[in-house]
């Protein structure tokens, strides 16, 4: 809590409720019954027993089973962070840190590790990925799409697999009640509309993603509504999580409050284009640009421990662009 403090001064109910959150338990821990069978997009896993050597793949698993108190042995390298790990996972680690994986998937790097249970719930896993990793050991996917699974489905599916089902219940119901009320403590949210987007440097538009998108559907928690012309995208690509926008449309895209995140040089190319400077959010100053890690990965790689991180820092710019945005009302 102590390192909350000198960052925000954040309304007491708001505060509190952080707190209670960035002390992620559970009930006391009980296993499930194995073998056990988890059911996903890919097909029905079986474990015989309680995995004790886990390995994930995609995004954010570790910060699953780390919730869950276990550790993975192997793990993707995040190379936006010196460590190659996220910040809010690295005091769950320990003094032994798990084998690291670079770039896509190493069939090799993974075998020699001996796993019990591979975890890619926000992959891109394919079907032959999957034979071959399901090849060396039980492995779990997404349930509904690639790279799509939201916080709530990774923590099921991983509770699932790790046979402690009523835990990841908890953190769910834990989380999702302290989102909805942080939204409520911050009244300036309410109601007002938002799109989320990015802009990669050379592109052609922006990239704008969908109710069906985690971090989209994470501040529709909070009480934020997504913009007309998201809507209309969203009606218009049923099922996709994002769409890229030309710059020639993106005022079609202008909300009471514009997110955007970058990577390396990208807001500056953004920020070069005469089309989005005009957007009136960006005019107003209700546009909240993330372009450090941390801001990036904690609003992008969503979990029962990236979100008590990372919201601290994330919502009083929220609050501060939904302020500006209703001056203008």
């Amino acid at each position: 809590m102590s390192l909350l403090l000198p960052l925000f001064s954040l309304h007491k109910t708001t505060f509190l409720l952080l707190a209670l959150l960035l002390s992620v338990g559970g009930p006391a821990r009980s296993e499930d019954g194995f073998p056990r069978a988890v059911q996903h997009a890919l097909g029905t896993t079986t474990i015989p027993a309680a995995p004790e050597r886990i390995v994930t793949l995609g995004w954010s698993s570790e910060d699953a089973v780390l919730a869950l108190g276990k550790v993975p042995v192997g793990m993707p390298r995040y190379r936006f962070f010196e460590s190659g790990i996220f910040p809010w996972n690295e005091e769950r680690l320990g003094t032994t840190w798990p084998y690291l994986f670079e770039g896509g998937i190493d069939y090799e790097a993974i075998a020699a590790l001996r796993p019990d249970l591979i975890l890619g719930i926000y992959s891109g896993i394919d079907d032959l990925a999957y034979k071959r990793l399901s090849a060396i050991a039980p492995t779990v996917t997404y349930r509904s799409a690639p790279w799509s699974a939201g916080w709530k489905e990774h923590m099921e599916l991983a509770g699932q697999a790790l046979g402690r089902s009523e835990e990841a219940k908890a953190l769910i119901e834990k989380t999702a009640y302290s989102l909805k009320a942080i939204g409520d403590s911050w009244q300036a949210l309410r109601g007002k509309t938002f799109t989320f987007g990015t802009y990669f440097a050379g592109g052609s538009g922006i990239v704008v993603y969908l109710p069906d998108d985690p971090r989209v559907a994470a501040l529709l928690e909070l009480g934020l509504k997504p913009s007309a012309g998201i809507a209309a995208l969203a009606a218009g690509n049923p099922g996709q999580g994002s769409v890229t926008v030309g710059m020639e449309q993106v005022n079609s895209l202008d909300a009471d409050i514009l997110i955007m995140w970058y990577g390396e040089g990208a807001r500056t190319a953004a920020e070069t284009q005469p089309l989005f400077m005009r957007l009136p959010a960006v005019m107003r100053g209700s546009y909240v640009a993330l372009e450090d890690p941390v801001s990036v990965w904690s609003t992008s790689a969503l979990s029962v421990l990236s979100i008590p991180y990372g919201f601290p820092r994330f919502l009083p710019r929220l609050a501060e662009a939904a302020e500006r945005a209703g001056k203008e009302h």
